[in-house]
């Protein structure tokens, strides 16, 4: 493997485990409850799968290989080729980047802002309770996206 390449892929490892731990945006709209949210993204989603329906399409990746030299004891040395990475098919979703765009003008057309926040400290997961009938907390300085047992992402503002 080049040099180069062996110092990139540790850095690209971290930055991937650190999107994973970082929060999405996430939809806003004042004195909303959760269950409503819940519902108008639902909603939206469904409504964007019918107006962008999926597109399966299949990409292929040919396979790479590097060429080395093997050197024998009589001093013979003759060139091998090894193969660095696979050839992959991989599937995926043509439609999926426009569907989520359609999917955040359908939340925005029902009054719903993004908002990005900083994850909450661990220390406040255990501590808090989001119920679906509860509105959505004002938003301030110290608000923070929490995530729930459930894996979902929610906006919590801490009682002054």
């Amino acid at each position: 493997m080049p040099e180069s390449r062996r110092h990139v892929l540790p850095v690209l490892i971290a930055l991937l485990a650190l999107a994973a731990c970082s929060p999405p945006a996430l939809y806003y709209k004042p004195g909303t409850t959760v269950a409503q949210l819940d519902r108008d993204e639902t909603a939206c989603q469904v409504s964007a799968l019918r107006q962008v329906p999926e597109r399966i399409r299949t990409r292929y990746t040919p396979p790479e290989y590097a060429t080395q030299p093997v050197c024998f004891p009589n001093g013979y040395c003759t060139w091998r080729r090894v193969l660095i990475r696979p050839a992959q098919y991989e599937r995926y979703d043509a439609n999926q980047s426009l569907r989520a765009q359609v999917v955040r003008q359908c939340m925005a057309d029902r009054g719903y802002a993004t908002v990005n926040l900083p994850p909450c400290d661990g220390s406040v997961a255990g501590t808090v309770t989001i119920r679906s009938s509860d509105p959505m907390p004002v938003l301030g300085a110290d608000s923070c996206a929490l995530r729930t047992t459930a894996g979902n992402w929610r906006i919590h503002t801490p009682a002054r």
